[in-house]
Parts: structure tokens; sequence; C-alpha cells
């Protein structure tokens, strides 16, 4: 079938911090003359405001309704899933601005739900106070369960460091509403409204971006430059349907598969 709209991940097939990926600016501009194109990340440390921002320093424009992150789809599960709630927030300020924007009461007591994404100031004590909070019967629920993020700088421990801790402390499992969940899935599916077999998914991650497009009937492509070296694809299970080297390659797979 036709593809008719692209998700793309950010960190790591659009850009590497603050520096763009080879001319990934120019791609997206030439793909959005004929695609629909969403774009899709596991990181909940800004807002879905902020990744427009930021985006548009890299000379890339798009709506809040082109850009989906995992703290707006755990806003999103929480108001669906739990109406009126109080939840107790271990993440940064673009979590919890999509939290605010949907009406969700934010705590430090009292608290019916647990919301873990990454935290730069992660700590013991936020560890315990989380812990108090599920073993009184609050929900547990994790934006994403992303081992590792790649900066410029270093590897860095990502929101499933955090929330593996978590889990470990009080013997329960995270409900993840991030990639490669059927919650996140679905909400991108509705937003572009076509089927899920006309949308190709580009990102750098096996387990997250590349699974979410094979759980949810999708095309994808894995980039290679970020988190998927060769070496690592050819021992895994999960197969892309397509391999490059970056997103610059997308306009030509496309532009084949029209043709054939």
């Amino acid at each position: 079938m036709e593809c008719k709209a692209i998700v793309i991940d950010l960190d790591g097939t659009v850009y590497h911090g603050d520096n763009i990926i080879d001319d990934a600016d120019k791609v997206i501009a030439l793909l959005a003359k004929s695609y629909k194109v969403l774009f899709l990340t596991n990181n909940s440390t800004r807002s879905r405001a902020d990744y427009i921002d930021k985006l548009e320093r890299f000379g890339i424009s798009c709506s809040k309704y082109q850009v989906i992150t995992s703290g707006y789809a755990s806003a999103k599960y929480i108001k669906q899933k739990y109406g009126d709630s109080r939840v107790y927030v271990i993440g940064e300020n673009g979590l919890k601005k999509e939290l605010v924007e949907q009406d969700i009461q934010l705590c430090e007591e009292d608290c019916n739900i647990v919301l873990v994404g990454l935290d730069n100031e992660f700590s013991y004590s936020k560890m315990a106070k989380a812990l108090t909070f599920i073993l009184a019967g609050a929900a547990f629920i994790a934006t994403n369960n992303d081992p590792f993020l790649i900066t410029t700088e270093q590897v860095k421990p990502g929101a499933g460091a955090l929330v593996a801790s978590i889990e470990r402390a009080s013997g329960t499992k995270a409900i993840v509403t991030g990639k490669p969940s059927t919650f996140i899935c679905d909400l991108l599916v509705n937003e572009l409204k076509v089927a899920p077999e006309e949308i190709l998914m580009v990102g750098d991650r096996l387990d997250t971006d590349i699974q979410i497009g094979i759980n949810g009937a999708m095309k994808t492509a894995l980039v290679l430059t970020g988190a998927t070296k060769m070496c690592e694809l050819e021992q895994s299970s999960i197969s892309p349907d397509y391999i490059v080297k970056s997103i610059s390659e997308i306009p030509t797979i496309l532009d084949k598969n029209h043709r054939a």
C-alpha cells in the first residue's frame, strides 16, 4: 500500500543534542510536501511546545499536533483511564506541563498515581516517596522504559533505569505509555488519520522505534545515526523493513517504492 505518512523519532534520528544530522531539516521539508509528518519521542523532559521551539531552531517548522512525546502520551492515558486523579511526578518540567495542560492535579501527598519519567534530580528520597504511594495502592505509570540516552557528551541513564529501581523496590511492574506501547501507537494513528500500513516509522532504536512500527503494522526504517549499530542489528530478532545510514536516504526509499 502507498505510504501517506511518516513518523520520525527525534534524538539520534533528526539531531544529536544541539547538532542536526545530515541535513535533516532539508529532508523533512521535502518529505512534508508529499506526506503527513509527525514527530515521536520517548523523551519526556520537554513539552511539545519546547520541542517545537527546538525544531524551529534547526529550521524545521511544525505544529503542536505534529509532536507526540511520551509525557503527552502519559497525560492522555491518565486523563482517559483515571479521570480526576492526584499524580506524584518523578520527572522534569516538560512532563509536568503536559499534565497541567490536561487539567491533571500534581501532588506530594495522598497521591493515587505515581508517574515516572527521566529526572536529572532523581534521588533516594523521591524513590522512597514513590514506593510509599505504590505500596498504598497508587497506580504506577512510566513514560518509557529506555535504559539509556546518548548525548553529545556521554551515555547517560534513561527513564527506564529509574523505573526499574522503583519496580524492584515495590515488586510492581509499571504501565508504560511511551514507545513501543499500544497506547502511544493508537495515539499517533488517530492523529494522522491514515491506516497503519500507510505509515513509515523512522528511528534509531530497535526496541522502541522499530518495535512500535512492527507492533502497529507499519513499515519501518532504521537509521544508523543513533543508538543501534550494525553489529547489534545482526544479533537482534527485531527486523526493520529498511536500514539506512541516515534520514537523508528516506526520500530515495519512498521514491523507489512509489515507482515499484
